[in-house]
């Protein structure tokens, strides 16, 4: 996985404005949900360019403190490099892994992260060390993407690479893990793990695309394992994956799209 988003960082951070105007909603969901005060610590986990976590830090004054983190080095380089655009000077960036965060118990006010890995494992040892660092009380906010079936932005571009060979299907331990992101699981998994108050709300999102450029700049710069497949195949190949992606994609006057559901998440300690 740390490969993986090693590879990625330098796409994301490219296509991180067209990534941000699909899913900001998301993220201001979970920051009004957190609540963050001046004077407070927040913790954002996997932040990748870290937009999430910057608007919560707007939010925590001078005397406030972000920190930023996420597994791989590239996308907490990408990270401080974004946050100049946001004028914050109350970001401390760190390398931090969610199954083993390297920091002190209670010594954070509130934990967010959107779209990271907080339910892999069985149990999900993120869960764990986030109810270990968080101060008695302190808010954990998180968006996992529903289902995958839910997900077309998902399936549409992996579905047509699957077909044609391109890709392996899904391991068991990534269907279980996706059919584990419903509201009923991450509700058992929460309470079984320590937190309370737990309130879930699903929301839609929609990568939307001006064009068909801007579509296949997604699928295949941004779309994870999609995109390092595409990287190796010859000119004709991604022409014939890009032809089917583009049919199967939602479209109306304004150009494509590609839909999904987040399900976002708020509890206390």
């Amino acid at each position: 996985m740390g490969d993986l988003w090693r590879e990625l960082a330098p796409a994301w951070e490219r296509g991180r404005e067209l990534l941000w105007r699909s899913t900001q909603g998301v993220s201001e969901w979970l920051v009004e949900r957190l609540d963050p005060q001046p004077g407070q610590t927040i913790l954002d986990l996997a932040a990748g360019t870290g937009e999430t976590g910057f608007l919560a830090a707007a939010r925590l004054g001078e005397g406030g403190r972000l920190i930023s983190s996420d597994r791989s080095p590239e996308m907490l380089a990408a990270a401080e490099r974004v946050a100049p655009l946001f004028g914050l000077t109350n970001v401390e960036f760190r390398g931090l892994d969610a199954d083993r965060i390297e920091l002190p118990d209670a010594s954070v006010d509130g934990v967010v992260s959107r779209f990271g890995y907080v339910l892999r494992g069985e149990p999900p040892a993120a869960l764990a060390e986030v109810h270990r660092v968080l101060r008695r009380d302190g808010r954990f906010v998180f968006a996992v993407w529903a289902a995958r079936e839910r997900n077309p932005w998902m399936t549409v571009p992996a579905a047509v690479m699957v077909e044609r060979g391109l890709l392996t299907p899904q391991t068991d331990s990534e269907q279980r893990l996706s059919a584990r992101r419903n509201p009923g699981a991450i509700r058992r998994l929460l309470l079984a793990s320590g937190f309370r108050d737990v309130e879930i709300e699903e929301l839609p999102v929609a990568y939307r695309f001006a064009d068909a450029e801007e579509l296949w700049f997604f699928v295949s710069e941004l779309r994870g394992p999609v995109a390092l497949a595409l990287a190796d195949l010859g000119e004709e190949e991604r022409a014939a994956v890009r032809a089917e992606i583009e049919r199967r994609a939602d479209r109306d006057g304004h150009g494509f799209a590609l839909t999904g559901v987040s399900v976002n998440v708020a509890c206390r300690r």
